[in-house]
């Protein structure tokens, strides 16, 4: 009889704190959105390389646009972080990339409007 009631008590704890998952694991606090210039960007100019169908697996695994709202907020938090770091750097598009494909190349509107919305969506995924 005592054992039933263990199980009858610990049981449901059980089940709702694995409902609740582990620290870290939580999905992203609100979805991540791409505002319209935003996307317009990404897909003229960075979705060629670090999406899905890319041919480079490093280009893929480093940032997969279409991954990013799927991440926990935590690791959304970190990887708009990084965009930020890339653009403030002017690395993307590598400049190899440019000599044979010039028209890819961020315009400063572009790359301070980029830089602004991932700054504003890791604020946002950081609360």
């Amino acid at each position: 009889m005592k054992n039933l009631k263990f199980y009858l008590f610990f049981l449901p704890a059980l089940l709702f704190l694995q409902s609740k998952g582990l620290p870290g694991d939580e999905p992203a606090a609100a979805s991540l959105k791409y505002p319209k210039k935003v996307n317009a960007t990404i897909q003229a100019k960075c979705y060629g390389c670090h999406s899905p169908e890319a041919k480079s697996d490093k280009a893929k695994n480093k940032l997969n646009w279409d991954l990013l709202p799927e991440m926990t907020a935590a690791e959304q938090s970190q990887k708009l972080e990084s965009i930020v770091k890339v653009l403030e750097e002017g690395k993307m598009p590598p400049a190899k990339f440019l000599e044979r494909e010039p028209d890819k190349k961020l315009s400063a509107a572009e790359t301070a409007r980029m830089k602004k919305w991932a700054e504003k969506a890791r604020r946002k995924a950081s609360k």
